[in-house]
């Protein structure tokens, strides 16, 4: 869909004359053909209140319009248990969803609706929701308050007394916060739930909502304070217009358990509760992202648009990596492998129960992910300031992006009187050390937790800290290997907080311990773990000196200073090197800019021109724009280079957004850099595949000399060939292609030698492999880089193989049958299955059973309307006729170019063939092909007379029943008899074929598990194929159903839907 445009009847308002004028998108907006897009949105029947001069001012584009309709609409539906639908927005970046939310608060403005809450992750968007407001003309009527300036302790007035009416713009991380009250603090949902009153049926907008499971707090329990307030919030105003903003949860449906709205689960669906629903999606695997949105978008409470990458371009540059990067890179590996034989020399001293050591090895491997993830960041910092400085000089403006910041382990290792270093702090040295000095069992109360845990029992030996939710449990840690915005957040606050160990005084330990034997054989075990762990230290502080600062520290300082960086992110300070050489710790806030002001300030710098350099962490990047904006002064083209990849497409391209915007002047540029390390190489694949996919030019190039190129692969072949070279290298499959040929040694020998001191032995690697690819590159980091590559190498020479047998086999992979593509389709008859209730009339659950032939031939009115050439087509397009007859029988068939071609040989040219038997034929062929047996009608006078319409009526009426030798050879003669005794009576060469499909389309995704046991039962080789067919101008999208299982199904559906209808075609 590109710049749809609205039909006048769905924005004119009752009674009135005002004449609307909608307008175009200010850039190309698609609908990404994936298979909930193919699903046909519901009719309007809402008519908008917006003011003519809002519609006429172009404000608000014919898509954005559509879309507050589209909204507004489900806001006038209920769902079962009472409360009001919400409605998803899932617009890529760069469409304008802060646009929509505003124009759909404006709307219920002007209804009567004056108070209105908008959430979002980060306080500098306030601005945004402002600018929103006043692009659309109504800024002076509506406006917004930002509910952390309401934080006053002392005031006598509380939010409700303050603010009447408008918008509270309120962050996540505010939402469990405290703020004042005329008599008592209260929490700040409690004061917005005070301010809505009981009746409120407003606006509440949950922007960048899947990110509410992730925040940047400093625990998990404030973290789950805000799921529960999220949803405390839609529990207690049942009637409130809910608007959820989310450009990835449809992907990652674990992250849409706050939207209760959209009524996937709950009263009167097939799950009770968020945890069901979740369980059902996997069932889906692949595509249960797009089964979740056809619901949704069939029911009115989706849409999901991107701008268009038409004129992007791409490049994926893998950086070499210096002799310097990898004598580090390798030092470090082999001191990882000394701290993990001494984590494990140290537990066995300290006698540490199961449940001790998953928590401490938990904690290990996330620091040695995090650690050579800083590795991987380091070594393209040079690359990036080298392209950079480049596109500077061409007059172009950089942004660099990366998932983390590092700043909690800068901050740890500042001096308390803020004096100067000699040196930048090295996040990786850091992260190395917090494992060591808080999670290494080297205390006596390590031995306490590992009892607690073992024996399941409360303190013992009296009074000490909890340690029953230490800070890094491996529920947590889980959390924290995401890539996601809030990544990085939550790692810089994770490791800077407490031990995951209370460690407690001597005196507890005695009264735990009371036989003086055991006494003193404690004393000796915890004076070899101290000794130990020092040891760690001191080795950690000799690799220190060659570990890379932080590299956002590092990029600023390359480019000269923050005079010539604009920096946009949550660090409240940052290093600066001085011009005596010594390093100073410096707040971020400026003279007249205060903190909390300075991104905005920042971004100013960046879009007026007076900084051509822009850094953004991921989650400063969420909905703020850095294009080229026509309104802005700096307009030069935008290059993104991107330092650390998320592992999500649809992160990626939020992050990318804010250089990819609606009226731009330029198209932006964006460059992956890619070390040949593991992990790094399935990040790019995933984007760019995903940026070509949207449109996006791929440009393959050299960075320098020894850079390599990139060729794109599909993920999934690369996630097949790491399975499989595992497999092979772990004796659980024979080889079968060849080592990497310039190895010397013995390959397989010295990867499972590699990976058994990393813990991944042949008996426990396999369930690291089952746990998915990311999880096992990312523990395959910890090997040298030159293993690293020939693994690589091998892993690349497996996909190969792989891919070249997945042709020879026919699997594309196709995720989606097109039925009667080019082809007449006939809709036979339909079984409509409806479930209404009362209170949701609007949009009622359906499922329908669609029986459609598809027709192998064409008839002449879909030749005439569809393929017919009209006045200005070229001479050699049009009715071909056979120059000889056959027994007084001649042959049509039309013909048009495969595409036009303004110069060149025609030779060259391909032609579409159709035939009335037959159809579009498949492979082109060239024009000297066709005119061998055939002619133009137009350049014969004698064939001018014959009726093209009557003609192929004929072949087509014919070729329904007869065979080839039936139809051209006269029967009862001697060629005719000696054919048929050669093909058979059953002869069945050029008979216009007719296959006829089931199709289960409608609400399927809410009663899989029923349908699914039927299928499978009655064919137990099922395997699901979804197919779309377009018939008149609808799609129907939905899973091809074996005949023997329509009486089952039938009868099963109709528990569900006790409203039948059939229609016949």
């Amino acid at each position: 869909m590109a710049n749809l445009l609205l039909l006048p009847f769905e924005i004119k308002k009752e009674k009135s004359k005002d004449e609307f004028i909608v307008r175009d998108h200010p850039s190309t907006v698609i609908e990404t053909p994936s298979i909930f897009n193919y699903v046909d949105l519901p009719d309007t029947s809402y008519i908008l209140d917006l003011p003519s001069e809002t519609i006429n001012s172009g404000g608000l584009s014919a898509i954005q319009l559509e879309t507050i309709i589209y909204s507004c609409q489900r806001h006038e539906q209920n769902l079962s248990d009472g409360s009001r639908a919400g409605f998803l927005i899932g617009d890529g970046a760069g469409v304008g969803k802060g646009r929509i939310a505003a124009g759909i608060i404006f709307e219920n403005f002007i209804r009567g609706r004056k108070k209105s809450i908008w959430f979002s992750i980060s306080t500098d968007l306030k601005y945004d929701a402002e600018g929103d407001l006043r692009d659309i003309g109504c800024a002076d009527k509506i406006a917004v308050h930002a509910v952390n300036k309401l934080k006053n302790f002392t005031a006598r007035t509380d939010v409700t007394e303050s603010t009447k009416e408008g918008v509270i713009f309120c962050t996540y991380s505010d939402l469990i916060n405290e703020l004042s009250s005329s008599k008592k603090r209260l929490l700040c949902l409690e004061q917005l739930l005070k301010w809505c009153g009981p009746n409120f049926d407003g606006v509440i907008v949950f922007d960048e909502c899947h990110l509410t499971n992730d925040i940047n707090f400093s625990g998990s329990t404030n973290k789950r304070k805000t799921e529960l307030a999220v949803l405390q919030l839609q529990n207690m105003l049942p009637n409130a217009r809910i608007v959820y903003i989310s450009t990835t949860a449809v992907s990652e449906p674990r992250s849409m358990a706050s939207m209760v709205r959209l009524g996937l689960w709950g009263q009167d669906t097939p799950f009770k509760d968020f945890g069901e629903f979740l369980e059902n999606v996997k069932n889906f695997g692949e595509i249960a992202g797009d089964m979740i949105a056809m619901e949704m978008r069939q029911r009115g409470s989706y849409v999901n648009r991107q701008l268009s990458f038409k004129d992007v371009t791409y490049q994926v540059v893998e950086v070499c990596q210096l002799p310097k990067f990898i004598t580090t890179y390798d030092s470090s590996v082999k001191l990882w492998v000394h701290l993990r034989q001494s984590f494990t020399e140290a537990a066995e001293l300290m006698d540490l129960g199961p449940k001790a050591q998953k928590i401490m090895w938990t904690n290990f491997w996330s620091a040695h992910h995090k650690f050579f993830r800083c590795l991987c960041i380091s070594v393209k910092v040079t690359h990036a300031v080298k392209l950079a400085s480049e596109a500077v000089k061409r007059g172009e403006s950089v942004v660099i992006g990366f998932q983390s910041t590092g700043e909690a382990y800068t901050l740890q290792k500042i001096p308390d009187d803020g004096s100067a270093m000699p040196n930048f702090v090295s996040t990786a040295k850091m992260i190395m050390q917090s494992l060591v000095e808080k999670h290494f069992p080297a205390s006596d109360g390590l031995q306490l937790l590992a009892d607690t845990c073992n024996n399941k029992g409360g303190t013992v030996g009296g009074k000490r800290k909890s340690v029953s939710n230490p800070v890094g449990t491996p529920k947590r840690i889980k959390q924290e290997s995401t890539d996601d915005p809030s990544y990085c957040e939550i790692i810089d606050s994770s490791d800077a907080s407490a031990p995951v160990f209370d460690y407690h005084s001597d005196s507890e330990a005695d009264l735990y311990l009371k036989d003086e034997a055991a006494v003193e054989d404690r004393r000796i075990k915890l004076e070899k773990t101290s000794l130990i762990r020092q040891r760690l230290l001191e080795k950690i502080e000799e690799l220190g000196t060659v570990l890379p600062p932080n590299w956002i520290d590092q990029l600023i300082g390359e480019f000269g200073g923050p005079k010539n960086v604009a920096e946009i992110s949550s660090r409240k300070g940052r290093l600066v090197q001085k011009n005596n050489g010594m390093v100073q710790y410096e707040p971020r806030s400026e003279k007249d800019v205060p903190l909390d002001l300075i991104n905005i300030r920042e971004r100013e710098r960046f879009m007026n021109g007076e900084k051509k350099i822009a850094i953004v962490s991921a989650a400063a990047s969420c909905g703020i724009s850095l294009h080229a904006d026509r309104r802005a002064k700096n307009q030069s083209r935008r290059i993104y280079i991107s330092l650390e990849l998320p592992n999500s497409a649809e992160l990626a391209l939020q992050q990318f957004g804010c250089t990819h915007r609606s009226n731009q002047a330029k198209a932006p540029k964006f460059i992956l850099l890619v070390p040949e390390l593991a992990g790094e190489r399935r990040s790019a694949l995933i984007v760019a595949n995903r940026l070509q996919f949207l449109g996006a030019s791929f440009k393959n190039q050299r960075l320098d000399e020894g850079s390599t190129e990139f060729y794109l692969e599909e993920v999934s072949e690369y996630d097949c060939a790491v399975r499989d070279a595992m497999n092979v290298i772990t004796d659980q499959k024979s080889p079968f292609v060849q080592i990497p040929p310039d190895y010397k040694d013995y390959f397989f020998g010295d990867i499972k030698a590699a990976l058994t001191e990393l813990g991944l032995a042949s008996s426990n690697i396999l369930p690291l492999i089952n746990d998915g690819v990311p999880e096992m590159l990312n523990r395959i980091l910890g090997i040298p880089v030159d293993l690293q590559a020939n693994l690589l190498e091998y892993c690349n020479c497996v996909r190969s193989i792989i891919s070249n047998q997945e042709k020879m086999d026919g699997d594309n992979g196709v995720k989606i049958l097109h039925l009667g593509f080019n082809k007449c389709v006939h809709h036979r008859k339909v079984l409509k299955l409806t479930y209404q209730t009362s209170k949701n009339p609007i949009a009622p659950a359906k499922i329908d059973l669609h029986e459609i032939e598809v027709d192998g031939g064409m008839d002449w009115r879909t030749a005439e309307e569809k393929w017919l050439p009209k006045s200005g087509h070229q001479a050699d397009e049009g009715i071909y006729l056979s120059k000889e007859k056959a027994y007084d029988k001649r042959d049509i068939m039309l013909v048009r170019r495969l595409k036009t071609v303004s110069d060149g040989d025609k030779g060259d040219l391909k032609y579409t063939v159709i035939r009335p038997s037959t159809g579009v034929q498949l492979l082109p062929q060239s024009l000297a092909e066709i005119t061998k047996k055939y002619i133009p009608q137009i350049s014969w006078q004698n064939l001018a007379k014959i009726e093209p319409k009557w003609l192929w009526d004929f072949h087509y009426d014919a070729s329904k029943n007869a065979c080839i030798h039936d139809y051209w050879i006269q029967k009862n003669t001697r060629k005719h008899k000696k054919n048929k005794a050669s093909f058979g009576e059953g002869c069945q060469e050029g008979l216009r074929s007719c296959a006829t499909y089931k199709l289960l389309a409608g609400s399927i995704f809410l009663v899989w598990k029923e349908i699914e046991s039927i299928l499978k039962k009655n064919n137990p080789q099922w395997k699901m194929q979804i197919a779309r067919v377009l018939v008149g101008n609808s799609n129907i999208v939905g899973i091809i159903i074996p005949d023997n299982c329509e009486s089952q199904l039938i009868t099963c559906l109709t528990k569900y839907y006790p409203n039948v209808n059939c229609i016949m075609h």
